[in-house]
């Protein structure tokens, strides 16, 4: 009986990894020898990666479970970890729902890009059960090169190779410098496993530890986007096609999320006082330089990209309090901030598969909320729930952040973030305005009623959330709550 529930629990553990790692080497065997045989005629790649996606989905849930009183008398971080890695498959399946319609009509059939997801996928997992040091630095350069082919996966475009160089670029600077920071972290305590970090206590710091945890954190800002490690982030949302934006923004993102999480409200929370107000200035930072500099933007994913800024400090504001309120907080809020932002891209990617260029400018939308009723409806309540307007979703994740801070006694911080994001609503509302009140200009589109299964269930499912949350947000915080227990 011992055997049997040590082999159970070492299947439950690897499961997820094993079926990634083996649909990897099937996939590029099928790619390599098949997809360029003259023979077959040079079939496309099946597209099983959706298939893929849900039976892992399901398979996680059947192995691990959703027992939260288990969670709360385990209080570990590996069910912390385990709940992470399942809200990145829900959200990589809705990513890959979103992108599959995209593909097919864009007509994409190289059999690297599906590879490549299955990369980011695995990168991400090991990301989630990292424990050290060196496995963490692995999983996260093999989803940075896959970042960085991606974001040039358009090789037509001039400017989608310059943006994914200067990410390219930027990204190996980066890389060292997270290196640089564990290799100090290693010389201050001798050791690069979590576990054995988080059992030390430490009363005096030296100068290698301070270096080291503003090192990392660098690094994890700059994979995140925040300011002013933002640079990259514009150039990329716009450069790479609009499938791969919505990648960047939305499943790998939670799970860098989560790491920083680990790192600097697990391991190294004894430390705080070195990291907290430097993680608290950027992310005020992030909140005024993505509100203000996305009111001057005319392109549509450069304005997002800025507004992804603006929710990221939003997000490490919640670290940066570091209290189980704070930490329930910014759950709840990258739950909400990743489901509105693949429904804000599923409806992008709803419009440009009914036009043969994409409609990049503001411009272009003028009077389309004239002959788009429904399409541009549900466009504006997805703005009104990002740009934080209540009773929608976005209103309750903002909120719960800044009676973390006025918990915290940030209280300045906490009203110029008020006032800040009441002028980021700006951008949002001249988007609105643009659909329905500007004169109808020859650049204004019409969206066909062609059938896309996959993008309808993506808008209608995450739509029907997001309206759902606005009767019942306790059922979220319930889960949020839950999981800041963990570490608190």
């Amino acid at each position: 009986m011992d055997l049997f529930t040590w082999l159970y629990s070492l299947l439950s553990f690897n499961i997820t990894l094993f079926i990634v790692g083996l649909t990897i080497l099937s996939s590029l065997s099928y790619g390599v020898i098949l997809s360029s045989s003259e023979e077959f005629d040079f079939p496309n790649m099946l597209n099983t990666l959706l298939i893929f996606s849900i039976f892992l989905l399901v398979l996680l849930i059947t192995f691990f479970g959703t027992d939260f009183n288990a969670v709360i008398v385990s209080s570990n971080s590996y069910y912390f970890s385990q709940y992470f890695q399942l809200l990145f498959l829900i959200l990589s399946i809705f990513v890959i729902l979103a992108t599959r319609d995209y593909v097919s009509v864009r007509k994409i059939t190289k059999f690297e890009y599906d590879i490549l997801l299955l990369f980011v996928v695995l990168s991400a997992l090991c990301l989630c059960f990292a424990d050290d040091f060196l496995v963490f630095y692995l999983a996260i350069e093999l989803q940075s090169l896959c970042f960085y082919v991606f974001a040039t996966f358009n090789r037509n475009s001039e400017f989608s190779t310059e943006s994914g160089l200067k990410y390219f670029v930027f990204g190996a600077v980066i890389s060292c410098l997270l290196l640089l920071g564990f290799s100090l972290i290693y010389i201050a305590f001798g050791s690069t496993s979590f576990e054995f970090l988080t059992s030390i206590i430490q009363s005096s710091t030296d100068i290698f530890l301070s270096l080291g945890l503003l090192f990392v954190l660098i690094a994890l800002l700059f994979k995140v986007g925040s300011a002013p490690f933002h640079s990259w982030l514009c150039d990329v949302y716009e450069g790479a096609i609009t499938s791969v934006t919505l990648l960047f923004a939305t499943a790998p993102k939670v799970v860098i999320f989560s790491i920083i999480v680990k790192l600097f409200l697990l391991v190294f929370i004894d430390y705080s006082s070195i990291w907290s107000p430097f993680l608290l200035f950027v992310s005020f930072l992030s909140i005024v330089v993505g509100s203000v500099s996305a009111i001057y933007q005319k392109r549509l994913k450069r304005l997002f990209a800025y507004s992804t800024i603006s929710h990221t400090g939003f997000i490490l504001l919640g670290v940066a309090c570091t209290s189980a309120d704070s930490m329930s907080s910014l759950i709840f809020y990258i739950v909400v901030y990743s489901g509105m932002t693949i429904l804000l891209f599923s409806l992008l990617i709803f419009a440009i598969l009914s036009q043969s260029n994409f409609p990049a400018f503001i411009a272009n939308w003028t009077s389309s909320g004239l002959r788009n009723y429904v399409f541009i409806i549900s466009f504006t309540l997805v703005l009104f729930s990002i740009a934080g307007i209540p009773p929608l979703a976005g209103f309750f994740s903002k909120l719960l952040i800044l009676l973390s801070l006025i918990t915290q006694e940030y209280y300045v911080t906490c009203l110029v973030i008020v006032i800040v994001s009441s002028i980021a609503s700006f951008y949002y509302i001249r988007l609105i305005k643009t659909f329905f009140f500007v004169k109808t200009s020859k650049n204004n589109f019409w969206i066909s009623s062609v059938k896309r299964q996959n993008i309808e269930f993506n808008i209608g499912f995450l739509l029907f959330l997001n309206l759902t949350f606005c009767l019942y947000p306790e059922l979220l915080t319930l889960v949020s709550t839950t999981l800041s227990l963990i570490l608190f």
